[in-house]
């Protein structure tokens, strides 16, 4: 793994030999961290800014999905569409979501699980009900493409195991970032504009290295929020930490009473056992573009749902799994019967202090109608409880589910989640922005921030310039590498005659490495194949063996 090296020596009596040696074992571990994280950074650079550009791409790649020409006439009812699409599903699977854009020139949309090609979506012409097109969604997103550069984001396509290797990309990435900027630091000498200036009269590799000194110095706090903004999503240190802060209150609400998890790590918390979907019943599963955390969930007790059936209603309860064709709703066209996915409500039930559920509003459990109400009065109410537009609706998952109505606008102060009985299109409990803990209202700015959404096109436009220009970091380190590498050797930094005192700084890895284990134990592995190969090196050269 490490190539042959030359020791790098100092003049006789020159006081600087310590800070060389210093620089030199830096300049290592910046080159260590580059040679793993170099080629995912590309990667990460590139699918992030196809998914900060979501809605303008989609826009060019799926106008004829999106988009309709508006119509004097009103639009359909939502719950008129509803039928339609569950009509049009492949082998009648239900209905999952309704997604709701109500600006006049989309199209209505709604997601199920196709028994083929997964995930998917249908769309529809809100004014006349035509079937514009139905198509796979790559994993809960509304398009297939844009569905695809976030799971390279996440994961590389590789499931659990693509994840930690993007988890320790990221962990790596705050490595090569702190010793990069140690580079750095002696420059400070000179003054501020030579570190944002580049001096670009010089040549070869002296060029590349001051237009890459100047890139990391300027692009450093904006790389270093970018991946520790990202590192509550990894699948295994992010899924811990979400935990922890919900142990302490200061995470998310906490799950609805008698709910089971379903969580199943490598799939964003999402997928179920046969590529059945499940809902994320733990609030520590926000995925990536917040979405919703466990939709259909929170569910009304049997006995009040059975209180307000009729006589023949109430015999099928008693005998007939929720979602079948004898279900009473069901027959009535109604949305009930499916599990829920990514794009489900919290479902957080709010509880009094005898740990009873709450219900708002003069809710009667006693005096149900037979059947759900319609999608159009859940519009109603979410307007009513001011969720104007661009939200989603999970449908009830059973016969006694709830509608769940989730928000997350570009500000994050404004999320809301409230989750509705489907029977009387009443508010039985929700959650919003205030109700949720110190971390939780930080990690929901973060997200905001790093998915470009929290301040419209500038904040796109500056999470854009930082990821591209990782990208470019990466491109002018290989140069760099190129240039200065040794014929058939790896071309790591040279080794001092002396190695210096390094504490603080291993120090400073051991704590890091005991907050970030998985990349701890990475750290570790590379520390000994380079303490393995500088003993070596020495009992080649007979240099001493001095330790750090």
């Amino acid at each position: 793994m490490m190539s042959r090296t030359q020791p790098l020596k100092a003049q006789a009596g020159e006081p600087a030999a310590a800070p060389m040696a210093r620089y030199a074992m830096l300049w290592r571990w910046h080159f260590y961290a580059a040679l793993f994280v170099m080629p995912l950074l590309i990667v990460l650079g590139i699918t992030g800014t196809i998914y900060l550009y979501k809605p303008q791409i989609e826009a060019i790649a799926y106008p004829s999905q999106l988009y309709v020409t508006p119509e004097d006439a009103p639009r359909l009812p939502q719950q008129t569409l509803y039928d339609i699409a569950r009509d049009s599903t492949p082998g009648g699977v239900p209905i999952l979501t309704a997604e709701i854009h109500n600006a006049p020139d989309r199209s209505a949309q709604f997601t199920y699980l196709d028994p083929v090609e997964g995930k998917s979506s249908i769309f529809l012409n809100p004014y006349t009900g035509e079937v514009l097109a139905k198509m796979p969604t790559l994993n809960f997103n509304a398009t297939y493409w844009i569905g695809l550069a976030r799971q390279i984001h996440r994961g590389l396509l590789l499931g659990k195991t693509g994840e930690i290797i993007m988890e320790l990309a990221a962990c790596w990435t705050l490595i090569m970032i702190g010793t990069g900027v140690a580079l750095w630091w002696p420059r400070r000498k000179k003054g501020l504009k030579q570190a944002v200036i580049p001096d670009v009269k010089k040549k070869g590799r002296p060029f590349w290295r001051e237009i890459h000194a100047t890139m990391g110095i300027v692009l450093a706090l904006g790389a270093l929020f970018f991946v520790t903004s990202g590192l509550p999503w990894t699948s295994t240190w992010g899924a811990q930490f979400k935990q922890l802060v919900a142990q302490v209150n200061l995470g998310y609400p906490p799950d609805p009473p008698g709910a089971t998890s379903a969580r199943h790590e490598g799939h964003e918390g999402h997928e179920g056992h046969e590529g059945q979907p499940a809902a994320p019943t733990r609030v520590q599963d926000l995925p990536l573009d917040k979405t919703a955390w466990g939709a259909g969930l929170l569910t009304v007790p049997q006995s009040a749902v059975s209180a307000g059936q009729t006589a023949s209603a109430h015999a099928h309860a008693g005998h007939q799994d929720a979602g079948s064709d004898t279900d009473p709703a069901h027959q009535a066209g109604r949305p009930v019967g499916q599990d829920h996915d990514a794009h489900g409500a919290h479902g957080a039930a709010q509880m009094d202090m005898n740990g009873d559920m709450s219900m708002s509003g003069d809710h009667n459990m006693h005096a149900m109608p037979a059947e759900p109400v319609t999608l159009d009065q859940i519009m109603t109410l979410a307007q009513s409880s001011h969720i104007p537009d661009e939200y989603s609706i999970a449908l009830p998952a059973n016969r006694n589910g709830v509608y769940s109505v989730s928000y997350y606008p570009g500000d994050p102060t404004g999320e809301k989640v409230i989750n509705v009985d489907q029977y009387s299109g009443k508010v039985i409990n929700g959650v919003s922005y205030n109700e949720y803990g110190v971390i939780a209202k930080i990690i929901s700015f973060a997200v905001s921030l790093h998915m470009g959404t929290y301040f419209g096109w500038v904040n796109q436009l500056l999470c854009a310039i930082i990821a591209l220009g990782l990208c470019a970091m990466a491109v002018t380190g290989f140069v760099m590498w190129w240039k200065r590498r040794p014929a058939g050797g790896l071309g790591a930094p040279r080794i001092p005659d002396t190695l210096p005192n390094m504490r603080g700084w291993m120090i400073g890895l051991v704590v890091f490495g005991l907050i970030f284990p998985v990349t701890g134990l990475s750290m570790l592995v590379v520390w000994l194949l380079d303490r393995w190969y500088l003993a070596r090196y020495r009992r080649q050269n007979g240099l001493a063996a001095n330790t750090v």
